[in-house]
């Protein structure tokens, strides 16, 4: 179920860091990459307001999306 615009509990905030973080790992963007990973934040964000909240389902659709061009 996606959660409500501006609603986000810690629960959703955990997954979400979850996903971010291996997200980043697997792309391999480095901590000092703000605009890698504002990037995956952004994705991770949308996929979440889209309903999954599978850090792992996450990581996969982020991974995917990143590769296409802005």
């Amino acid at each position: 179920m996606p959660f409500p615009r501006g609603v986000i509990d810690s629960n959703h905030l955990n997954i979400m860091q979850q996903a971010m973080d291996l997200a980043c790992n697997e792309l391999a963007i480095p901590k000092t990459d703000a605009a890698g990973r504002e990037r995956v934040a952004f994705l991770v964000t949308g996929f979440m307001r889209a309903g999954e909240h599978d850090p792992q389902k996450l990581t996969a659709y982020v991974v995917d999306q990143f590769k296409v061009p802005i």
